[in-house]
């Protein structure tokens, strides 16, 4: 599982509309009252401030109608269906203002978010990268791309541009953290864990990147390591199943022939993943293996 960035790009749909109601707005009240089309722009801007999306997209429609080449309009619109989740309509309209206006790092960012949401990952990765070409010092859209390589099993490449944004913010834990990832994958557990640690570092609250690391410790039958980040995992969500199985598996092996610290432990995975529909398999293995360890237990009194 990975992780959300708590500093991404994913802002910028509704930060682009607010940009180009500004835009769109000022540049209305700069023109003929009889320019039909901005007229129709304005009243849009004016419906979408007061929450009526339908007179927005009126609005917008009708500015378009007017002035094909409005490419704010088609931004405003496609986020207003961005937001309802009529991702195909939003994808036309961005496309549209990336054609509109080539050197504009918004309609590529958008556009690049929508294609991501419709997992159109190629598609996604090429718009933010000619977003980069107009902003090149842009580490956000740099980070971008590396999650979108990542994604698309482009382990180097995502290693490469998660490089290129820690250079500039070293305390970028989720670039670290998804570096971290990224090593997982290519096996190379060393550089993986290294990333990991210094993700924790920036943020103790990171829970993936404890979890992870915690992985990694377990599948070396470091125990102890594994059972410390487990708990640590624990202390964050309480509820998660996956950390918990892991935490008992950590402390049963760690512990050969305690079989008390093993039904304890089992018996509190069971008490986290019982009720939770993803964790059944799980649990129907770790309740016959408790059954096992209390038959074990009741065999040497």
């Amino acid at each position: 599982m990975m992780r959300k960035s708590n500093r991404s790009l994913g802002h910028l749909l509704t930060a682009a509309v607010l940009a180009c109601l500004l835009l769109g707005t000022g540049l209305a009240f700069g023109q003929d009252e009889a320019n039909k089309g901005l007229e129709s722009f304005n009243m849009a801007v004016t419906a979408m401030k007061s929450g009526d999306t339908i007179g927005a997209v009126t609005g917008y429609k009708a500015a378009i109608a007017m002035d094909p080449n409005m490419s704010d309009a088609y931004l405003n619109l496609g986020s207003i269906y961005f937001a309802q989740g009529s991702l195909d309509e939003a994808e036309a309209n961005f496309k549209k203002v990336t054609e509109l206006t080539p050197n504009a790092t918004l309609g590529f960012l958008n556009y690049g978010k929508v294609l991501t949401a419709q997992k159109k990952l190629d598609l996604a990765l090429a718009a933010y990268q000619s977003a980069q070409q107009i902003e090149p010092a842009n580490m956000e859209i740099e980070k971008e791309i590396g999650k979108l390589q990542y994604k698309l099993g482009k382990m180097d490449d995502c290693i490469a541009s998660l490089e290129k944004v820690i250079k500039t913010d070293t305390t970028d834990g989720y670039s670290y953290y998804l570096m971290g990832m990224a090593y997982k994958k290519k096996k190379d557990d060393a550089k993986a864990m290294e990333s990991f640690k210094t993700a924790i570092s920036r943020d103790p609250n990171d829970f993936e990147s404890i979890y992870n690391l915690g992985n990694l410790y377990l599948g070396k039958s470091d125990w102890a390591n594994a059972r410390a980040q487990f708990e640590k995992g624990m202390q964050l969500k309480p509820k998660d199943y996956r950390c918990a199985n892991n935490l008992a598996l950590a402390i049963e092996q760690g512990n050969p022939g305690k079989l008390d610290m093993a039904i304890a432990a089992w018996e509190k995975f069971l008490t986290v993943a019982k009720k939770n529909p993803k964790a059944t398999d799980l649990v129907s293995q770790a309740e016959e293996h408790l059954k096992q360890l209390k038959e074990a237990q009741a065999a040497g009194q």
